[in-house]
């Protein structure tokens, strides 16, 4: 895994531009699924999964709600002592975009 690559991934256009909300979410849970990695513990690996699956990409519950829940479940993830530090850095960077789609959103 390539940090760069990943966070390159996430240079998303400024909120006016042609990429909806939803676009943005579906491209920060892929970034998300690239925490499937060996090197990460099981059960964080499965934990980011279930935080993409039941809050960041689940319809049926408020897009803000859906955004601060899926931050605070990978903030429990990134204090996990276990977690390969360029996976906490990766973390923090999807967080940041989170928090750049949650301020657009309000």
């Amino acid at each position: 895994m390539n940090l760069k690559t990943v966070t390159d991934d996430l240079t998303l256009p400024p909120t006016g531009e042609n990429m909806d909300i939803e676009e943005r979410l579906q491209q920060v849970a892929s970034v998300i699924n690239q925490i499937d990695d060996p090197k990460v513990p099981r059960n964080i690996r499965r934990q980011a999964k279930e935080a993409c699956d039941n809050w960041l990409l689940n319809k049926g519950k408020k897009l803000d709600v859906r955004i601060a829940m899926a931050q605070s479940k990978l903030e429990e993830l990134y204090e996990d002592p276990n977690i390969p530090p360029e996976f906490g850095t990766l973390i923090l960077t999807i967080n940041t975009e989170l928090e750049r789609i949650l301020t657009a959103v309000l």
